[in-house]
């Protein structure tokens, strides 16, 4: 398999804002996230999310169960909820998450394919 890496969109002027994007995971998961994310978007991890912040744009749990993922959703109505799931999760995992309402579910711990997705939701947002 060839994985061809393309260069950073850079969004235009009147799209280009900041995107918060809330990571509900134990310390030290996915902490590469930031580099293969575009410039303007910040991540907050769960343990670092003062009181009174800005709703997100985009919710990522990690290895979530459906209640989890309903619960998300009904926190934050307005984001898009990312699921991330082991690569060795059956196929029912991923239909549960989805059918409590994730927006996309990932399975792959790799930075640069969640971030994928990620930008991938954001896309449909703006839509």
């Amino acid at each position: 398999m060839t994985i061809l890496t393309l260069p950073r969109r850079t969004p235009a002027t009147a799209e280009h804002h900041r995107i918060d994007v809330l990571m509900i995971t134990p310390a030290g998961r996915f902490t590469e996230l930031d580099r293969h994310l575009p410039a303007g978007w910040f991540v907050t991890r769960r343990a670092e999310m003062p009181a009174g912040c800005r709703e997100p744009d985009i919710v990522v749990l990690d290895d979530p169960g459906p209640r989890t993922v309903t619960a998300a959703c009904l926190r934050h109505p307005a984001a898009s909820i990312v699921a991330v799931l082991s690569p060795y999760s059956d196929h029912q995992a991923v239909v549960d998450v989805l059918e409590a309402g994730a927006d996309a579910c990932v399975r792959s711990a790799t930075p640069a394919v969640i971030a994928a997705h990620l930008e991938a939701c954001r896309r449909r947002q703006a839509a």
